[in-house]
């Protein structure tokens, strides 16, 4: 409601809607810049050795909302193994179209958890990894004790 004295007129709600519509386009192009997010791994920085550390012990991810926005919170998978798939990287070497081509070694992690995760992006709640999102894919039916083995491939 205007004060008493303070005419409300088109040009003047058509510059705040101007000014808003500015804050907005600010925010989107300043997020890559985002100061609040603390600096962690980039998913393309990583390697197989980054993630030795972690073989046996569990590694949280944010399950992603419901349709009805509703989000079920964190997941615990743990990684159960690392592959390096080496004889890749020794068949590339032999084709000169693809040799010295990646940029790291491919790799895969096998993760296992009791929980159902839908098939696709899962992004790791972990401080030291910076939002990273990993494509899961279920590898095999859920087995007798409700175990679910998840791969995640690195090319």
């Amino acid at each position: 409601m205007a004060k008493k004295g303070t005419q409300v007129t088109r040009r003047g709600l058509l510059q705040i809607g101007g000014r808003s519509l500015f804050a907005a386009a600010l925010t989107t192009l300043c997020r890559p810049f985002a100061f609040a997010h603390p600096a962690g791994l980039r998913l393309q920085d990583v390697t197989a050795d980054t993630f030795a550390p972690y073989l046996g012990r569990y590694i949280e991810f944010r399950t992603p909302a419901t349709p009805s926005g509703v989000s079920s919170g964190n997941a615990a998978l743990r990684l159960a193994k690392i592959d390096r798939h080496d004889h890749l990287s020794l068949l590339e070497s032999q084709n000169p179209a693809t040799r010295c081509k990646r940029n790291r070694e491919p790799f895969s992690l096998l993760f296992e958890s009791r929980t159902q995760l839908s098939s696709g992006l899962q992004t790791i709640a972990h401080s030291e990894f910076a939002h990273c999102e990993l494509l899961l894919s279920p590898v095999c039916r859920p087995k007798a004790d409700g175990t679910i083995y998840y791969e995640a491939v690195f090319g």
